[in-house]
């Protein structure tokens, strides 16, 4: 055995009391019911590592915020609901927590493992759903928050069209400052919108929408000038007309399945 593999065998050992180290006092609320959820997932996979990942500063910020997230998260669940975490959903989880700073993300993880730590919920915590957190951005994060809150949520297509009915795409999907409001980055809304979409969390319906015509034209007044102006810039001229059609962006089921199991439930 190399002497590297040696020393993270040797570091495993250590676990229980890695987890006296994070936590502290074993009496503390939530630690046993934490304890006792982890016990099956300690020492695999890259589990097996946080010891090493506790020697680096940097890591161990983020391991230490996310076990103590976990923590609190696990007071409100009565010892006797605690069950053994799945090692389907808690070791790809735990590779997670050891890393992932960005505080929403960490939340979705968290808040998927303590719904696969408690017998009333577990049935929510599909396997899936990590893969679902792995491919999303911060971003796309902040969206399911407010696709969480909003249901139904309105955009519009951006088309330039001809006299005689040919048309190009400006942009697929125009929404409101309110939406795009707090992303880091919001020119990439269309990009944001179509990995929810391949990740069959939203789907974007541009032959329906909601009876409220309002939001509809406060979305298309906000961007006309800037569409007009890309329509001067490629044709040089004004032939094409700009034309918004209406549309919704509707959560799927299993998109609600997903938020049921990953966002905490609001008091």
């Amino acid at each position: 055995m190399s002497d590297g593999w040696l020393q993270v065998v040797q570091e495993a050992t250590k676990l229980p009391s890695l987890l006296v180290e994070i936590y502290g006092d074993l009496a503390r609320p939530g630690v046993r019911q934490a304890g006792k959820a982890l016990e099956t997932i300690l020492g695999l996979g890259n589990t097996i590592l946080w010891p090493i990942a506790w020697a680096n500063e940097r890591t161990r910020i983020a391991l230490d915020q996310n076990l103590e997230k976990y923590r609190v998260r696990m007071e409100a669940i009565p010892e006797e609901r605690v069950v053994p975490i799945a090692p389907e959903i808690g070791v790809p989880i735990a590779e997670k927590l050891a890393y992932v700073r960005d505080e929403r993300l960490s939340n979705l993880y968290v808040n998927l493992l303590a719904k696969a730590s408690d017998s009333e919920t577990i049935h929510q915590a599909h396997p899936s759903f990590v893969n679902v957190i792995n491919n999303l951005s911060p971003d796309e994060a902040l969206l399911l928050e407010k696709l969480r809150v909003s249901g139904s949520v309105p955009f519009m297509t951006a088309r330039a069209e001809s006299p005689q009915g040919s048309f190009y795409v400006l942009h697929s999907s125009v929404v409101s400052k309110d939406l795009e409001s707090g992303l880091t980055f919001p020119k990439n809304i269309s990009a944001y919108l179509s990995n929810l979409t391949g990740l069959g969390i939203i789907n974007l319906l541009a032959d329906q929408w909601i009876d409220n015509k309002e939001i509809y034209a406060e979305i298309e007044s906000a961007s006309t000038e800037h569409f007009l102006n890309l329509i001067q810039k490629k044709e040089n001229s004004t032939e094409r007309n700009l034309v918004f059609n209406k549309g919704i962006i509707e959560t799927t089921h299993f998109g609600l399945q997903f938020m049921a199991a990953c966002h905490a439930v609001e008091s």
